[in-house]
């Protein structure tokens, strides 16, 4: 590209940005905070971390922590600008290393978001080493890109800059990238992330490079989720088939995975594939879990793969039982459940967060309190805690697990176990959350007084029943580590399945 044609691209980008100042979000990112209202609201930021978080030193130590809030208290002139200092909150919420400390707008601001903004309208699919970024699905007004031409920029910033400018803003469990780069990868993630962290232009300029084509420009406008969806179902009519084979194959994957998030199936007379999309719907998994296992006795099944890709986790009931259909003889699973002792400052806790004095007085029943202060959940309360013993039918032959950066939190739990007590094979990327546990259960939302700035709080640490020192701030590692390209995308393969069946095949 010649020095001239860069030149007009970024200033055209610049122009559209200046453009969408007028975005109706921005009386809120606009809107600016005097040092003592950034002061009070750190104080209060930091307070509620200590107090409420059930982990806050897992990964972080507190002169780390000190430097943090040091430099977020330095600010040039009298006021910041709430966007400036909502990203100055994500990163701080990020740095503790924990998935589930998250720093949002208010609920309120997050509705509206999703009812009047404006998003990036192209679905991208991202590879990590190298960066690179590839649109999938065009879900523009246009709705008619098809799937596979590489994203070069947006409005001006490489691919690269923007994945380095976003990551570090990203929360996850330790040391885990997975589950930072699911961030990137799954659903709308992207879209309301760039939307929050980066920039709400009316436009993109978007820069592009196919086989055909070579290197080109498109400006598409800025699409709400009402016509995301719109588009969504102009792409799938598509009469193209090079669009439409797509469509239909990863559409019809999409439907399945909502319509019937549990299930199973045969692949061949000793090969069974279990999907277990998520761990929510309690009903569902203890009618269709049973039967399945059942069947598998019954058809005297030799390997079962398990997939828990994209399973962000659920009730942790549910990760629990699938394990003891794994187990041959009583296990351990959770070794401990804890709370910090700061949820006892009920002044802190109900002025400052969601919760209340009937939620108080139902949870302290449920816990034991610890000579150093904090909360034990009782066994009685958390079976978890308790011997597992296996389940009837539980399945005793050979079992695949595939997994990627989105199986997290009660999927992780779920794994770690799996892992520790070497019940299976495990296919494809690390997995999302902490092999030795992380926090979760239940949640407290912070509210910055002025900022109005959530934080999203965990108040369980999960302890799991697994030593291994060298899985420290990390998830359960695979033995078949896979790293997914555009190509395997086009060519529309499931390729931890496939290793799956490799390995199968060469035992």
């Amino acid at each position: 590209m010649n020095k001239f044609t860069f030149f007009f691209l970024v200033l055209l980008a610049n122009c559209l940005v200046t453009q969408a100042q007028k975005h109706p979000f921005d009386n809120f990112f606009n809107k600016t905070l005097s040092k003592n209202q950034v002061e009070e609201d750190l104080i209060i930021l930091r307070k509620g971390l200590e107090k409420i978080h059930s982990s806050l030193y897992q990964y972080i130590s507190k002169s780390e922590l000190d430097a943090l809030f040091e430099e977020a208290s330095k600010f040039d002139g009298d006021k910041v600008q709430l966007q400036d200092f909502y990203k100055t909150i994500s990163f701080i919420a990020a740095s503790v290393k924990c998935q589930h400390t998250i720093a949002t707008p208010s609920d309120h601001l997050i509705y509206k978001m999703q009812k009047k903004g404006k998003f990036f309208p192209l679905r991208i699919f991202w590879e990590f080493d190298p960066v690179r970024a590839y649109v999938i699905f065009d879900f523009s007004n246009e709705a008619n890109l098809p799937p596979g031409a590489e994203l070069l920029s947006i409005n001006g910033k490489s691919i690269q800059s923007i994945y380095d400018e976003m990551l570090p803003y990203f929360p996850s469990d330790g040391h885990i990238l997975s589950n930072k780069h699911s961030r990137f990868q799954v659903g709308v993630d992207f879209q309301f992330w760039y939307y929050l962290l980066m920039e709400r232009p009316d436009n993109f300029l978007v820069e592009l490079s196919n086989e055909g084509d070579g290197i080109f420009t498109k400006n598409y406008e800025a699409v709400t989720f009402k016509e995301w969806t719109k588009n969504y179902k102009k792409y799938l009519s598509q009469k193209d088939p090079t669009v439409r084979k797509y469509t239909d194959y990863y559409s019809d994957n999409e439907k399945l995975d909502r319509k019937a998030p549990i299930r199973y199936s045969y692949l061949s007379d000793s090969i069974a594939l279990l999907k277990v999309f998520n761990f929510d719907d309690y009903d569902k998994f203890n009618t269709i879990i049973p039967e399945a296992f059942e069947s598998f006795e019954r058809n005297q099944v030799k390997h079962l793969i398990i997939d828990v890709k994209y399973n962000g986790g659920g009730n942790d009931i549910l990760g629990r039982k699938l394990f003891s259909y794994l187990i041959q003889e009583p296990t351990p699973y959770f070794d401990s459940l804890y709370s910090s002792s700061g949820i006892s400052d009920t002044t802190f806790l109900f002025t400052h967060t969601d919760k209340n004095v009937e939620w108080y007085n139902y949870t302290l029943p449920l816990v034991d309190k610890m000579n150093d202060g904090r909360f034990a959940t009782k066994p009685s309360v958390n079976e978890g805690l308790k011997i597992q013993q296996p389940s009837k039918n539980n399945f005793k032959g050979k079992v695949y697990i595939l997994m990627n950066g989105r199986s997290a939190s009660t999927t992780s739990e779920f794994l770690a176990a799996t892992h520790y007590n070497q019940l299976a094979t495990f296919i494809g990327e690390e997995s999302g959350g902490d092999y030795h546990g992380g926090n979760g259960g239940d949640f407290a939302k912070l509210k910055l007084p002025n900022s109005e700035i959530l934080i999203h709080l965990p108040l369980t640490n999960y302890v799991m029943n697994s030593k291994e020192k060298r899985f420290i701030g990390r998830g359960t590692l695979p033995d078949y580590p896979i790293k997914l390209n555009i190509d395997e995308f086009l060519e529309m393969k499931d390729q931890e399945l496939e290793e799956a069946l490799r390995l199968i095949r060469h035992r």
